[in-house]
């Protein structure tokens, strides 16, 4: 590596690499970390960006996320790698596969496993690394199956996730089911804590407007429907949610002839199990404490990818 590129992980509180972090995002992936930045959500131990700078120039990263899961009841420690980019001026140089290389020696033998999800392109690119593919599976359910039941509905109320009184509810909501430890929600089997920032970040793109209260059970869920399916992506709280009753709240409404869950469910043998497919979305890990991706159906929960 020539001596006028500078390695760098620490660019949150210096506003003009953190700038050029955000340009080199939009120009890669049509998003940025401004208004997240702002909201106060970024955590600099959490997501560390590891970059390269050319003449004051953010020209390529690697981010190294900091993540946190319940598994079964177990707390395990893992890093997942996103934002990897070059600019496209820079390619071809080897300036990603130094940030990799010095990613992963820094967190060598500290985590339980490192995982990343490449895209369609690359997937030759991250065995080099001693990565490899896994299959990820998810669980859903359709209406023709033995298993699919009518119930009474929830009185589900939608969350203005942009009132402070109703954001500090659900935070707190989190937070608390933090706090319980291996019997936190149990609903899903592998669930990201102690991470609200990555949730605040997915609220912020996509997911604010599809976040409901459920009073009965002093829960959360984040779900909408499309086509007919309803999509849960998330619970939270620490009493068992009945998605049926979820899925009846909106059949009033409109139609819902299947269910599809972003993560997986505590009880397996409720859902239909399905090799999950994602366009440009393929799961790389390094390290034992992950294979059971390799042996067992499940999936990194939706609102975790960073």
């Amino acid at each position: 590596m020539e001596q006028q590129y500078e390695y760098c992980t620490n660019i949150r509180d210096q506003k003009d690499l953190r700038d050029g972090f955000n340009e080199l995002t939009r120009k890669t992936f049509c998003f940025d970390f401004t208004t997240w930045y702002q909201m106060g959500q970024w955590n600099k131990y959490k997501y560390i960006p590891h970059v390269l700078i050319c003449n004051d120039k953010v020209v390529s990263n690697v981010s190294a996320n900091v993540m946190q899961f319940y598994v079964n009841g177990q707390i395990k420690k893992y890093i997942q790698l996103g934002t990897v980019m070059t600019d496209p001026e820079y390619r071809g140089q080897g300036f990603n596969r130094y940030l990799m290389e010095a990613v992963l020696e820094e967190y060598a033998g500290k985590v339980d496993g490192i995982y990343l999800f490449g895209n369609d392109s690359v997937l030759d690119y991250y065995p080099k690394f001693g990565f490899r593919a896994v299959q990820e599976h998810s669980f859903g359910i359709t209406n023709d199956s033995e298993k699919w039941q009518q119930t009474e509905p929830y009185a589900l109320k939608k969350a203005d996730m942009q009132n402070k009184d109703t954001f500090a509810g659900w935070y707190d909501t989190i937070v608390r089911s933090d706090r319980a430890g291996g019997d936190k929600n149990p609903e899903d089997a592998f669930y990201m804590f102690d991470n609200v920032g990555l949730y605040e970040f997915w609220l912020s793109h996509g997911y604010g407007d599809k976040v409901y209260y459920i009073p009965e059970t002093d829960s959360y869920v984040i779900a909408d429907v499309k086509d007919a399916k309803l999509t849960v992506y998330q619970t939270f709280g620490n009493c068992e949610i009945d998605i049926f009753r979820v899925k009846d709240y909106f059949a009033q409404s409109t139609s819902v002839s299947e269910i599809e869950l972003g993560y997986t469910p505590a009880r397996r043998d409720s859902y239909t199990v399905n090799e999950h497919r994602e366009a440009d979305c393929t799961l790389f890990l390094i390290g034992d404490d992950l294979a059971e991706f390799g042996t067992k159906a499940c999936m990194f929960p939706v609102l975790s990818h960073a």
